[in-house]
């Protein structure tokens, strides 16, 4: 942040940190013998491993390098506000500002989603910059119809029981902060929309992915049109999970994409405009976003794709040292920050 006169400076930022979990200490030979909270807050934070049951590999050293690239991707975009989404809770993300940030953060906010994976969104603000929280709001509680309540239950699909919310309108939440900045009032808006993966066989979706998406983008224009016109400064920030050039899925995400709002990284190249690498088939796509009110004069930008894995060759610049072919990149989602003058 500088500021200058009335003018002040501000780094919005957004990263998906690929499934922060905290890890319990089965490692340890008393594990058993230790309460909850020594078994999480002893080991701290890891990545759990695609495919894998969402357990891990149990190598506790290579989920460091990975919480440490992590890290890096945040500390080298310097944010102000930085919206996340995969982490698991509060405690997850307090203890990875603590043990790789450095207590970066002093303000962290987050209200538990939808998501049974227990994966959520939350907004955090950098320690010393000057903000004062003015209110927070969730919407995991709406629902898809009127009526209707949101229920929590098990789900078998093809691959076993899975714990579910029926008829949720958000996969995650639509996680708001009002911050007062610079004398004024900054709408933050953090999501992550439903995924493109179909419905699975006995799985209880009342919608199909992309019409899903499609609610939860109307919805979220709703809400910034709302901010827009009692005179706040709307920035909705998040994992959209489609790519808006999309021939078909993109559409779905045309109601916040259409909603009075300006898109920072729009005007760039279709082929530079990439945030996230799809493993399975090698391929990368746009699926991260900052869209923020005309009001705010955006100054610099900047997709931050070091911590990519080496198996990314699309990506032909920089990378950290450490980061390889292993399960040790940052994310598989760049980082993306934008700077404001408020």
């Amino acid at each position: 942040m500088e500021r200058s006169e009335n003018i002040m400076q501000m780094r919005v930022g957004w990263f998906n940190v690929e499934n922060l979990f905290t890890r319990y200490a089965f490692a340890q030979p008393d594990a058993e013998g230790l309460s909850y909270d020594r078994q999480v807050i002893a080991v701290g934070v890891t990545a759990l491993e695609h495919g894998a049951g969402n357990q891990g590999d149990g190598n506790v050293a290579l989920a460091g390098m990975q919480r440490d690239n992590t890290a890096r991707v945040i500390l080298d975009m310097q944010p102000d506000i930085l919206g996340v989404s995969e982490v698991e809770n509060l405690e997850a993300m307090r203890i990875f500002n603590q043990q790789y940030l450095s207590h970066y953060f002093d303000g962290m906010f987050m209200i538990e989603g939808n998501d049974g994976r227990g994966i959520d969104v939350a907004i955090c603000i950098r320690k010393g910059f000057e903000a004062k929280v003015l209110g927070i709001r969730t919407h995991t509680h709406e629902t898809l119809e009127p009526g209707q309540s949101v229920e929590w239950g098990v789900t078998n699909d093809d691959d076993g029981p899975v714990y579910q919310a029926r008829n949720a309108l958000f996969s995650r939440d639509c996680l708001e902060l009002d911050l007062e900045i610079n004398g004024k009032v900054v709408t933050f808006m953090a999501n992550h929309f439903k995924s493109q993966g179909g419905n699975r066989s006995g799985r209880r979706d009342a919608l199909a992915p992309d019409e899903l998406r499609l609610r939860q983008a109307t919805r979220v224009a709703e809400l910034a049109e709302q901010a827009l016109a009692a005179g706040k400064h709307p920035i909705v920030f998040g994992d959209l999970n489609v790519d808006d050039t999309h021939p078909e899925r993109g559409q779905s995400i045309a109601p916040v994409l259409q909603c009075g709002l300006d898109d920072a990284f729009a005007d760039l190249p279709a082929a530079e405009r990439w945030t996230h690498f799809f493993m399975v088939k090698q391929d990368v796509s746009r699926l991260d976003y900052i869209l923020h009110a005309p009001s705010l004069k955006r100054v610099d930008r900047e997709i931050n794709r070091k911590g990519i894995s080496l198996k990314c060759k699309q990506h032909k610049g920089e990378r950290y040292p450490t980061v390889g072919y292993a399960h040790n990149a940052a994310s598989d989602h760049a980082g993306l920050c934008v700077t404001f003058e408020l």
